[in-house]
Order: C-alpha cells, then structure tokens, then sequence
C-alpha cells in the first residue's frame, strides 16, 4: 500500500502542578517514533524504484519497476557526456552498484524486480509539547479563569535545527536509469542517478512550528 507504515511507537506524558488554587501549570508532550512518514492525502511514506523511458514497450512510460542486478553482466550502459565529459559504461555501472549498496532495499532485492511501492522512507522521531497555563479568579459559582495555551510542534528542532528532520527519498533517485536504446531487444541505460537515495524533507512536518491561544473559562 502507497500509505502503509510498518512501525509507529507513539506515548505521551504529563505534568501538572498547582501553584495556589487560583494558580495551576499543565505540561504535556507527545511522542512519535515511525518508519516512513505521516499519513498524508498526497502520499509520501512509500515509493517504487522505476525506469525513465518505456522499457517493457507498452506505449507509457515512467511507470516500469526496475529489475536490479546481482552484477554487471545483467546491465548495458552506453557512454553519456555531462558537462563536457565523458563518462564511460564501466564508470557508471561503478556508480549505480554504489547506489545499490547504499540503500538497504535496493542491496537486498539484487537478482529481482523492485516491489511496487515498496521503498519505505527512514525512522523519524518527533515530540510536540504543549504548555497550558490557568489563571482563575473569583469563587463559588461565580468563579472565572483564564487558560494560556502554548503549543510547540517538532520542539526538538527547536532546540537543534539537526534534530526532528524527516528524510525522504528524492525524485532523481527513485528513477536512476534512463533508458537509451536497445541492443537486440535488450535495453541499454545511462545511469542518471544521485549517489544517495534520502535528502532531507524541506517540508512543515522536518521543522519547528508554535501556536499561542487564550481561553476565557466561567461559570
């Protein structure tokens, strides 16, 4: 499934301390430790390893699973020029074997086709916390409070903008071989992949957000 997640540990932990009994401080914070991603209406947590081209010869292209290969005997590569230089067949079978090692899926699948979404993103860790302050006044059935409310999403970005980072799996790297030409109906690649699968997630969830609010309370 595009939005199964395999591991999710979540807990949460609170705090609370009255002061005086006009005076009360609530502290609460939410744990979450899962691989992959959170559910999202876009997707984002799995993501399948294909080919850019037309290789099974079915009229569309972009959507074929790559089959990756226990070595260099089961993969053509035709020499590519980037940026003025010529980077060799042996060179990029060098590199897309170092592609293949370094990411756990890819290293473990040599030999098959890749699973139809089954790239799962890393661990990530997230902790939000949430502060609530009471401030009541008056007594009996008269009584009033005000509340105070401070929520801090991803907190430990805040403290350290390396902590609370997701990691997701870049375009260029879930499609890493360009399809060239065939060779007696075999196909012929350049690889045009990045040296790693994961890049850090630019989005709201991998930083630090805070909301305030206050509540008036009566009786």
């Amino acid at each position: 499934s595009e939005f199964g997640q395999r591991h999710r540990i979540v807990g949460t932990a609170t705090y609370s301390h009255a002061w005086s009994p006009n005076v009360r401080t609530q502290v609460g914070l939410f744990l979450e430790f899962a691989e992959g991603n959170r559910f999202t209406g876009a997707g984002g947590n799995r993501y399948s390893f294909i080919y850019s081209g037309d290789v099974n010869g079915d009229g569309q292209g972009g959507n074929d699973l790559i089959y990756v290969p226990r070595s260099q005997s089961e993969i053509q590569f035709d020499p590519m020029v980037v940026g003025g230089q010529t980077i060799s067949a042996a060179e990029q079978w060098a590199r897309f074997n170092a592609f293949l090692e370094q990411d756990p899926y890819l290293r473990n699948h040599r030999g098959q086709i890749a699973d139809r979404f089954g790239g799962v993103n890393p661990w990530y860790q997230n902790i939000d916390l949430k502060i609530l302050q009471d401030f009541g006044f008056g007594a009996g059935a008269s009584r009033h409070a005000f509340q105070l409310s401070v929520d801090v999403l991803n907190v430990a970005n805040l403290i350290s903008s390396d902590w609370g980072v997701r990691k997701v799996a870049r375009a260029a790297a879930t499609s890493p071989l360009t399809l060239v030409r065939f060779n007696q109906g075999a196909p012929v690649f350049n690889f045009t992949g990045p040296t790693s699968t994961y890049i850090d997630d630019p989005g709201l969830l991998s930083r630090w957000r805070a909301q305030i609010g206050l509540r008036y309370l009566f009786n």
